[in-house]
Parts: structure tokens; C-alpha cells; sequence
């Protein structure tokens, strides 16, 4: 499942209220390792705002808002707010369990790492040797 978050904003400019909205694919997002604060310029750029405009200068002092979330993004998504540390945790976890699930079902014809009590603890171990290697 693809995670989204529709992020806006809003903000008086020349007497005229502004809502700039765009859908972020969190999973390139996270993937790039990108902050909250990259996203003024993404905002500014899928609204046709210049970065070097004084309605960019009065964007970037609204506060971003965080609505419809799917996939794990709903889970960290409350009151407009995207916790996104949590949301990398979350997401660094699921990456790590469905290779983990990957490496049980190509190797061991498992589906599910429930299915083997301590499967997924010994395939944990292996990984992190690996990675100190």
C-alpha cells in the first residue's frame, strides 16, 4: 500500500487568501530522507509560487497541515500533524519485516514469520551480523 498525506497551507497575500495542497508520496519522501522543512519549496513548486517570491517568503511562515493519509500515515496523522519521526520508525520497521518475510519465503517457503516461533529473531541476528561485517 502507497503512503500519502495531503499537505497544506494557509495564508493572506495581497488581501486574497491561499490554500496551496499537494499529495506527498511519503514513501519516496522517506526514502530520500527528507525533513518537514523541505517540504515549503515542494509546496511552493506544485502551486506554481515562486522560491524567490515574497508569497514564498509569506508560505513558509503558515503552518503546514496534514490531512487524508493512507497507509501507515494514518496511523501518524492527528490534529493536521505528521509525526514523522514516528512515521520513519514505522516505515523503517515495515522495510525491515518484508525483507525479512521476503528472505523466509524464498529460502525457507515460509510465508509469514509467525509460523516459526524465533524465526524472525534468529533472520534479525543474521541481519544485523551482516551489517556490522
Amino acid at each position: 500500500m502507497k503512503n500519502r498525506v495531503r499537505v497544506s497551507a494557509t495564508f493572506s497575500f495581497r488581501g486574497e487568501t491561499h490554500h496551496p495542497e499537494m499529495v506527498l508520496d511519503l514513501d519516496h519522501f522517506l526514502d530520500e530522507g527528507h525533513t518537514l522543512d523541505e517540504l515549503y519549496p515542494m509546496l511552493a513548486a506544485a502551486n506554481g509560487i515562486g522560491a524567490y517570491s515574497y508569497e514564498y517568503e509569506v508560505l513558509e511562515m503558515a503552518p503546514l497541515h496534514f490531512d487524508q493519509a493512507e497507509g501507515l500515515a494514518a496511523d501518524f496523522v492527528t490534529d493536521g500533524r505528521l509525526d514523522l519521526e514516528g512515521l520513519r520508525a514505522a516505515f523503517q520497521e515495515a522495510s525491515r519485516r518484508s525483507s525479512l518475510e521476503s528472505i523466509a519465503r524464498q529460502k525457507m517457503g515460509v510465508d509469514k514469520l509467525e509460523e516459526i516461533p524465533g524465526l524472525e529473531a534468529a533472520l534479525q541476528a543474521a541481519w544485523e551480523l551482516g551489517r556490522q561485517s
